[in-house]
């Protein structure tokens, strides 16, 4: 009896043993191929994100900084010659126009010099702590502790000398400063000022293009203000200029309070701007100019993602920009403008912003 039911325990292993199979080869492999796909579609995806990601930040910052430029510029554009009797540094008017090749088609960026008011919004604000004028001259104003110190550091470390204005209605060069207190030549009456009238210190700021990692800080190119980077990625600006009274066959050089015709054609159009000039014969002078159109560009400060954003470089003399009078081809792969690009000009994103400003202290 006992032999018996040892043989049937016996022949239950032996059955549970041939049920308990492997997997083959051939099934491992598959598997194997099938774990790979799922991961490299995974990976795949992953990368695409992370490029499609850092692609959108890129645009998000050059739109960015396309637009902090621009707005610096048509804010100093529109205070140019605020509270202005004469010249300051090396802005002999208001406007300076400074167009990379006056005699025709650019090669490279344009630059602009201008003269405005600078001031501060926050405490201690640049104001007057006390009233002055009316019945008398004066000769001497007071500011909030601080303010002179302040503006001593923004006029480069000495105010002796630099031109100031009272809200646009009395300009001066400080001949001293007393403590708290700017003093100057004898301002007769009727002029009169009450506390808390804004006071300004006039300076010449030149825009330009930086190209240098050091000009720049870092990441070039940039937008420089008096040699100090405002504004990241960008690579060109262009100014054109309508005028009033500088046409001398439309109007004999009067300023009649309307833009002067130079394209021919009824009414005004993108033809009555000028780009190539160099602004110095009568009746061409920079107090005639009414409007400024800025054109700015900005590229990414790092190139695509490969993500075909960019162009090949067969297609660059039919795709490269086109900005006011300057070719982005232009000397591409010689000694252009952007001939020294790596990686090459078609590897970034680019954003072009035009905007046509109005000048609103330039005198008649």
């Amino acid at each position: 009896m006992n032999v018996m039911i040892e043989r049937e325990n016996g022949k239950r292993q032996a059955s549970s043993l041939t049920a308990e199979q492997g997997m083959t080869l051939v099934e491992l492999l598959v598997g194997l191929v099938v774990a790979m796909v799922v991961v490299a579609a995974a990976f795949t995806v992953l990368v695409t994100t992370q490029k499609a990601t850092t692609a959108n930040d890129q645009v998000v910052e050059t739109q960015q900084n396309v637009r902090i430029a621009m707005d610096l510029l048509s804010r100093d554009i529109k205070l140019a010659g605020f509270g202005m009797t004469g010249p300051v540094g090396t802005c002999a008017t208001a406007i300076v126009p400074l167009d990379h090749t006056p005699a025709g088609a650019d090669t490279g960026p344009d630059s602009l010099r201008l003269l405005v008011p600078i001031g501060r919004s926050m405490a201690p604000a640049w104001s007057l702590a006390s009233a002055v004028g009316g019945v008398a001259s004066f000769n001497q104003i007071t500011l909030p502790a601080g303010a002179v110190a302040d503006m001593t550091t923004e006029a480069g470390g000495s105010l002796t000398g630099a031109i100031v204005t009272i809200g646009g209605g009395a300009t001066f060069s400080v001949t001293s400063v007393s403590g708290n207190s700017l003093n100057f030549a004898q301002i007769p009456p009727p002029a009169a000022f009450p506390v808390g009238m804004p006071v300004y210190l006039l300076q010449c700021v030149t825009y330009s293009i930086g190209t240098s990692t050091v000009a720049c800080s870092g990441d070039a190119p940039c937008l420089l203000r008096n040699g100090v980077s405002v504004a990241d990625g960008i690579e060109d600006i262009q100014f054109a200029y309508a005028c009033d009274g500088c046409n001398g066959a439309v109007n004999a050089g009067v300023a009649d309070r309307i833009i002067d015709n130079q394209g021919g054609a009824a009414g005004f159009d993108q033809a009555d701007f000028i780009t190539n000039n160099m602004w110095s014969a009568s009746p061409m002078t920079p107090d005639k100019i009414r409007l400024v159109q800025v054109s700015i560009v900005a590229r990414q400060t790092d190139p695509d993602q490969g993500l075909g954003e960019g162009r090949g470089a067969t297609a660059l003399s039919s795709t490269a920009l086109q900005v006011s009078d300057h070719t982005h081809a232009q000397g591409l792969f010689t000694a252009g403008d952007f001939g020294g690009l790596n990686p090459p000009y078609t590897n970034y994103r680019r954003r072009v912003l035009t905007r046509t400003v109005e000048t609103r202290n330039q005198r008649l």
